[in-house]
């Protein structure tokens, strides 16, 4: 949200132009502040060849009601119904705290390109709920749940999700597939042992990007350390002075992190 829509159309056209033939889907965000700007982000992942999109609710006037969301996420998979459709549920952002079992059982009859959802709650009965919902329309008849609370993803696992879309993905992927291999071989001790870590490092990152302004800015600088650099984040976040970066890497590499991703 941070990006200009001309911004957001280059991301989507270099990820296309470089991930197109290594990943198996792209799926493209195309939530706004506005109708009219979602709208013009889905016909350009149309023109651009995204697999699917996805959509948050309206971020200044927000749906108050199932009925009022039902009716925005209609309006914006009405627009490309070629494409599969995912809700984006991320209530400590968006503010738009409704029941997704409720949202998600009246939208899948609704919304016929509607395959799943980025779930980025910590409620998890709510999850549950929403694991029971058939949807006719798909392969395997249920809804693709993809789980983004990275500080919770064992429990999501373990309780059905399909999957995870978290931002710590992006730098502890060798975290995150050792539990996935222990959760499958039923292995919770050493599956526990993995979520510990990403729970060690989440703390710090929530700590802080509240100095910083959001946990993306201390994402940002985290990111360099083993991978691109992707430069400061944009205002209202705030960089960090030298001091802080240097006690932030060093509290980061106090947890054993490095040693981690091997």
């Amino acid at each position: 949200m941070s990006l200009t829509l001309e911004e957001r159309k280059q991301v989507v056209e270099k990820w296309i132009e470089v991930g197109k033939n290594r990943l198996k889907t792209i799926v493209v965000h195309v939530g706004a502040l506005n109708l009219p700007d979602s709208l013009e982000l889905v016909h350009h992942a149309v023109g651009a060849g995204a697999d699917a999109i996805a959509t948050v609710p309206s971020l200044f006037f927000k749906p108050t009601s199932i009925d009022s969301l039902l009716e925005y996420c209609k309006t914006i998979a009405a627009a490309a119904p070629e494409l599969p459709f995912y809700y984006y549920h991320l209530p400590s952002v968006t503010g738009v705290e409704l029941n997704m079992e409720d949202f998600m059982g009246a939208a899948v009859r609704e919304i016929p390109s509607l395959v799943g959802i980025k779930f980025s709650s910590k409620d998890l009965v709510d999850m549950i709920g929403i694991l029971n919902i058939p949807a006719p329309h798909r392969a395997d008849g249920k809804l693709n749940v993809m789980f983004g609370c990275d500080e919770q993803l064992m429990a999501a696992m373990t309780l059905g999700a399909d999957g995870s879309v978290g931002s710590t993905c992006n730098f502890m992927a060798a975290v995150y597939l050792r539990m996935f291999r222990h959760i499958n071989d039923l292995n919770l001790v050493e599956a526990r042992k993995e979520q510990h870590k990403s729970q060690k490092v989440c703390r710090i990152i929530y700590r802080y990007g509240s100095l910083w302004g959001n946990n993306v800015a201390a994402l940002k600088y985290l990111m360099p350390m083993v991978g691109p650099n992707l430069g400061p984040p944009r205002p209202p976040m705030r960089k960090a002075t030298p001091a802080e970066f240097n006690q932030f890497k060093s509290e980061i590499s106090d947890l054993g992190f490095f040693d981690w991703l091997k």
